[in-house]
This record gives structure tokens, C-alpha cells and sequence, in this order.
């Protein structure tokens, strides 16, 4: 059996979703509407050959005959082939005779003498290019209620557009899988874990073949809060090779200067690989399932996007960061030739930050014909059943947790003007609130025990802001993300101070790459023991734009890189731990460090010894945490600090402490390294 095979018999056990999709296949299957023939697309791992075969376990009354694209289809006798081992039962067709129009009668005669129709599903469509000709002149010799299903990577194309079946075939494209399913396929799974049902989604973005494997990786890992970093790449080659495999080298070539672009044209492409661009690869790229235009521009499909850029990372570092630095380069020449589109690229800027962090949380999702409205008094309690919602969803908050929910309304009392609202089909999908701080607000905001440690320690500043409050619909969160950020960003303009107050853990980092400073004294805790974490954006003196560019332009020096196997990964850490405590005032380590984890340290050019001391505190931070888990992980975090925090000399003394042999204490040591160098990874 082949692994994809394999992999299509777990995603059947596991299925979840695609209850619209299914629905239309059985109105399809009925005769219930207009259209005999009904093809399904989506880019590879979408997970189409799964849902046929979820649709032909459910009985039926018509004949239904399968015929696989994947088992290879140069010529008609390849189909005729498969339909013929589906019709051997019969005494009038020897199973050998591969006859189109003995094979068309016989599914014609068996489906009158059992009083039913017929039904063709043909599987891998884009291997049946070479039998199309004759596929549209066989499918003509049937009874006209018979009913075809196809699923391919691409739409129908070529001479089906240019016949008359193009007037009888409905496409319909299948989308990924929403973070509702993903958790419910987490649930199936037994992954009840918060974090593990975070990394599923976050890696496989609804995708249900990287989402299997991803899973298979986690429970393989006993749970573990994260993918290991080698297991991560693993499982990115393979979806790669899955989703390329039909492209040629030129094209694969302008799909990686692609990815590194959130939109993207030809002349992007072209600024980044320095070369003309071949208009006929171009349109190759374009037309892949996992590529769209929207307006003016092409984009990836996030996930796709997202593995793209960690796999060239890993194989090229140094290329990627040539190319993300052109980029970068090319984005604002075309904001310094029309500064009206200053507004327009923050966003494909913002896409270009050297984090992943960054990259990963704000750019993903694509949403059309949605509607921004200020907030009206009817809206109130939707946005309240939102709030409370989107927060049970993505914070990982007790449930029952209230939050601040009993300031909206209040809130919206003083200034009706607090609340941003999105819609779509006159549903509300999403909204947030950026609260003017006036004295009259003040006085509402006193009532929220939260703020409290914020309103007393705050000096009021003008056309300041609170941005404490959002919701979106769960099963749109990745769709609707960069939408609502776009909007956000052009509102901060009009601002000149603002505090967010969030509980959204993924959120901290980003907030402080993203030029927010960090302001503690305003943290507080819900009597549940949920963590609010308090950022300030200062624009007194300049825009975010300008602030955001020169947060972008802070990355560590280039150095060139050799690929290293990870024994000797864990050597180049092990000297970076021996000197720990003087870290700061060691710039070759601190490159080598960046080297290793560079999506762990913020370079500051006119001051690298701030990114050493970023550094301890990191690896204090992880250390911390490993000895949080169970008792002999403790001692390993112990172990690491007298080693190496402390730096407690002879290593024979902390031996002692632990009433260790010194073979069993480097043992320990050892493990206690493997342990945070793993954490460091994530």
C-alpha cells in the first residue's frame, strides 16, 4: 500500500467536516438540480480523494463504478481496465475484453435490470489528460441521467471549457478545514491538550493531510507542548514534494521568490531573483490549486506559504535572507513612487519582518465582501455572545470566564464610536474596540477590576486609546485575522498613544517585534487566573508606519552559514552555556546564538550586547520552565542552573549536591542540555 493510500484510510476513520460539501454530493447523486456532472478541486493534501470515498460508504441506489487516476492513465484501456474488474460478475463481459462500447452497453444494461442509475467517480483527474478525447466521446454513450463525480488538483480546463460540456459541469473548490474541525480532529485523535490542538492548527492550517501528519508526529511525541524542530522540517519536505511535484524547475524557482511576498506580481518576482521573468512559468505558478488572485495581485495559500518559507529557510538560509531583504528593498521603492499606497503596503511590509512570529500569527486568511459598520445598540448583545466566545476559543481561559464582558455595553454608552464591526451576509463575523480615553470613558472603565492597576498608574496623554476588546467568529479566526488587522493598522494612525491589555498569549511577543513597549506595571489577572499582559504603542513622536519600518530593518548580521549536523549544533550550544553570565560582552557568541535560533533574538544595531542579555534571560526563562514539569525534570533545571547560572566550579560540587556519581550527573547534564536546546528550538 502506498502512503498515500494509507493516509487517505486514516483521514476516513478520523473524517471530520465537509458536511456542506457532502450535502451538495448527495443532491448531486439525486438528480436534484441542473448539473450531470459535479468536479471537486483543491491543491494536494486538501483531502478530495477522501471525501469520495466518505461519500460512497453512505448506500445508495445507483451503480457506482470508481476509477482511480492515481494507479497511472496513459490510454482508454486504463479506465476501461478498471471499470471492466468492477463489472466481472457478469456473464456477459469477460473482464479481459477492454471494449468502450461492449463496457458503456453492459453498465447500461446492468443498471436498467436493477431499476437504477449510474454513477461515475474518477479520482486524480489531472492524470487523465492524455484520455480526455476520448473520455468526453465515451461519456457521450451513456443514458443522460447518468451522474459524474471528478476531483482533481485544478479546474476543468482546455477542451472541456471549449464543448458543450462546459455547460454541464459544476466546479466546486474544496477549502481548508476550519479551526473548529481541526479541534474536533484533535478531539478524535486524543489530543485534548490546549497547545497541542494549537500546533496542529497552526502548522497544518485546516490542511487534512499536513494536518494527519502533524498529529501523527505530536502523539508520537507523548503529547509534547511543541513539534521538534527536525521533525517539523521532516514533515515540510514531504508536503512540499506532495504539492511541487508537478512543477517544473523554472517554476519551482518562482514559487519560492514568491512565497517570500504576502501579494505578490512579475515584478516582484523579478526584483527579488534579479532576472526577466518567463510570462509562460508565470502563469504555470498562477495557475496552481494553492495560488489566487486577489485584486490587483497573487497570493499563496497560507499554509502552503508558511511551509514554503520554513523549508527554504532550512535549505537556504542565506538565499532567503538575500531575497527577503530585496524584498523589502523593492516594497519601498513602489511606497516612495506613490505615497499614496503607504497605507496599502504595511501590511506586505509587516509580512517581510525577519520573526516568524510575526510572519506566522498576522498574515493568513482571505476574506471577500465583508463590511466594516461603526456599532449600533441592537449590535450589542452579538458582540457581547462574540466576545465571550472568541475569547473561550482562543485563549485557553477557564470556561465561565466573563472577562470583561460587562463593560461593553457601558463602554458603548460613553462613546458609540468604541466599536469597529465586520460583516458579511449581514452576520456579524467580527469586531474590536479601541476606546477613546476621555474623562467620561475613565469613569466606566473604573468599574473593571482588571484595569485598575493600568488607571491608577497611567498619566493621560492625548488621543490615547485602549484596545481591550475582540471577537471573532471561531470558524472564520484565520480567514478574518489579517482583515481585522489591515483595519486596526489604519486606525493606529489616527492615534497618538495606545495601550493593548490582552490575554492572548500568542499575541505578547508579536506586540513587542511590532515596535510596542512593554508596560508591566498595567499586567493583571482574572480571579480565574487568566494572565492580561499590558503593551503601549507611543506615536507622540512617530507614525507606526515609520516605527514599524525601522523595527523591520533590525536583524543580525549575515553570517555566512554551513549546514551542521545536530551533534555539532549541541556543541556550538554548550559553549554558548559555559559563558552564560558573560554573555553580553561576548558579540561572537551572541551571533552564533542568532545562528542557531535566530527567531529567538531581536538585534538592536546600535547596541548588540541588549540582544545577550535578551539571551540569559531567554535561556533563564527556559530553564525555568523545564523545571516545572515532573520532579527529575526539576533536578535537570537544578542541575543547568548551579552548571551554568551560577557556574559553580568544580562540577564535582554540584555532583555533591545531588548525591550523584559524576558519570550519572553528566548523564543528567546531558539530558538537561538536549532538554533546553529542544526548547530553544520552538
Amino acid at each position: 500500500m502506498k502512503l498515500k493510500s494509507m493516509l487517505s484510510n486514516v483521514e476516513r476513520r478520523y473524517f471530520v467536516g465537509r458536511e456542506k460539501e457532502l450535502y451538495l454530493m448527495q443532491k448531486h447523486a439525486a438528480g436534484k438540480w441542473k448539473w450531470p456532472w459535479l468536479h471537486i478541486y483543491g491543491q494536494s493534501g486538501i483531502g478530495k480523494s477522501t471525501i469520495l470515498q466518505q461519500f460512497m460508504i453512505k448506500p445508495g441506489t445507483d451503480h457506482i463504478y470508481f476509477v482511480d487516476g492515481s494507479k497511472t492513465i496513459f490510454q482508454k484501456e486504463d479506465v476501461l481496465a478498471q471499470l471492466s474488474k468492477q463489472l466481472k460478475h457478469t456473464d456477459q463481459l469477460d473482464s479481459m475484453e477492454l471494449d468502450s462500447e461492449k463496457i458503456a452497453k453492459e453498465m447500461i444494461r446492468q443498471s436498467q435490470l436493477d431499476g437504477c442509475g449510474i454513477m461515475i467517480i474518477m479520482d486524480a483527474f489531472e492524470n487523465w489528460r492524455s484520455v480526455e478525447d476520448w473520455l468526453a466521446e465515451w461519456l457521450g454513450q451513456l443514458e443522460d441521467s447518468v451522474r459524474i463525480i471528478s476531483a482533481g488538483r485544478h479546474p476543468l480546463t482546455g477542451s472541456w471549457l471549449r464543448s458543450g460540456w462546459a455547460s454541464m459541469i459544476y466546479s466546486l473548490q474544496l477549502p481548508s478545514l476550519t479551526p473548529v474541525e481541526v479541534d474536533q480532529y484533535a478531539n478524535n485523535r486524543g489530543l485534548t491538550n490546549a497547545d497541542s490542538k494549537l500546533q496542529l492548527f497552526q502548522f497544518s492550517r485546516g490542511n487534512p493531510l499536513a494536518m494527519t501528519l502533524a498529529a501523527e508526529t505530536i502523539l508520537r511525541g507523548n503529547h509534547r507542548k511543541s513539534i521538534a524542530r527536525e521533525e517539523k522540517f521532516e514533515l515540510i519536505a514531504v508536503l512540499m514534494e506532495e504539492l511541487l511535484c508537478e512543477l517544473p524547475s523554472s517554476v519551482r524557482k518562482l514559487f519560492e521568490a514568491a512565497s517570500v511576498f504576502w501579494r505578490f506580481n512579475e515584478e516582484r518576482i523579478g526584483s527579488v531573483l534579479k532576472e526577466d521573468i518567463d510570462p509562460l512559468a508565470f502563469r504555470k505558478l498562477t495557475s496552481m490549486p494553492f495560488v489566487f488572485l486577489k485584486e490587483d495581485s497573487w497570493m499563496i495559500h497560507d499554509a502552503v506559504r508558511s511551509w514554503a518559507l520554513e523549508d527554504i529557510m532550512l535549505r537556504k538560509p542565506q538565499t532567503y535572507e538575500q531575497m527577503r531583504q530585496r524584498a523589502l528593498t523593492h516594497i519601498r521603492l513602489e511606497e516612495q513612487q506613490n505615497l499614496l499606497l503607504r497605507q496599502k503596503l504595511h501590511l506586505d511590509k509587516m509580512s517581510l519582518h525577519q520573526n516568524p512570529l510575526v510572519r506566522n500569527i498576522c498574515f493568513s486568511g482571505h476574506l471577500d465582501e465583508v463590511e466594516i459598520r461603526e456599532c449600533r445598540e441592537r449590535d450589542l448583545p452579538a458582540i457581547k455572545d462574540l466576545y465571550t466566545r472568541y475569547l473561550d476559543f482562543a485563549s485557553g481561559a477557564a470556561p465561565g470566564e466573563r472577562h470583561m464582558a460587562d463593560l461593553i455595553y457601558p463602554v458603548w454608552q460613553a462613546d458609540p464610536s468604541s466599536y469597529i464591526t465586520f460583516w458579511k451576509a449581514d452576520e456579524l463575523i467580527a469586531f474590536f474596540g479601541k476606546v477613546p480615553l476621555h474623562k467620561k470613558m475613565l469613569g466606566v472603565l473604573a468599574q473593571e477590576p482588571l484595569l485598575k492597576p493600568f488607571l491608577s498608574g497611567w498619566k493621560p496623554t492625548p488621543k490615547s486609546y485602549l484596545l481591550c476588546f475582540m471577537g471573532i467568529e471561531p470558524e472564520l479566526a484565520e480567514k478574518t485575522r489579517s482583515y481585522i488587522l489591515n483595519t486596526m493598522l489604519n486606525h493606529f494612525s489616527l492615534s497618538e498613544w495606545i495601550l493593548d491589555f490582552t490575554c492572548l498569549k500568542e499575541w505578547f511577543p508579536v506586540f513587542e517585534l511590532c515596535g510596542f513597549d512593554r508596560a508591566a506595571w498595567a499586567d493583571a489577572t482574572t480571579e480565574w487566573g487568566t494572565e492580561y499582559r499590558a503593551f503601549i504603542l507611543d506615536l507622540t513622536q512617530e507614525d507606526f508606519l515609520t516605527k514599524l519600518d525601522r523595527c523591520l530593518s533590525k536583524h543580525p548580521p549575515v553570517v555566512p552559514v554551513t549546514p551542521i549536523d545536530p551533534a555539532q549544533h549541541l556543541l556550538e550550544f554548550k559553549t554558548i552555556l559555559k559563558e552564560l553570565p558573560t554573555l553580553p560582552r561576548n558579540p561572537l557568541l551572541i551571533e552564533k546564538f542568532a545562528q542557531l535560533f535566530p527567531h529567538r533574538v531581536i538585534w538592536d544595531q546600535e547596541d548588540p550586547a541588549k540582544a545577550g542579555t535578551q539571551i540569559q534571560k531567554e535561556l533563564m526563562k527556559l530553564i525555568n520552565q523545564i523545571g516545572e514539569g515532573n520532579e527529575r525534570n526539576a533536578t535537570l533545571s537544578s542541575i543547568l542552573k548551579y552548571t551554568y547560572v551560577q557556574g559553580l566550579r568544580p562540577q564535582e560540587r554540584v555532583a555533591e549536591r545531588f548525591n550523584l556519581s559524576m558519570a550519572t550527573y553528566y548523564r543528567h547534564l546531558n539530558k538537561a542540555i538536549e532538554l533546553l536546546y529542544q526548547s530553544c528550538q520552538n
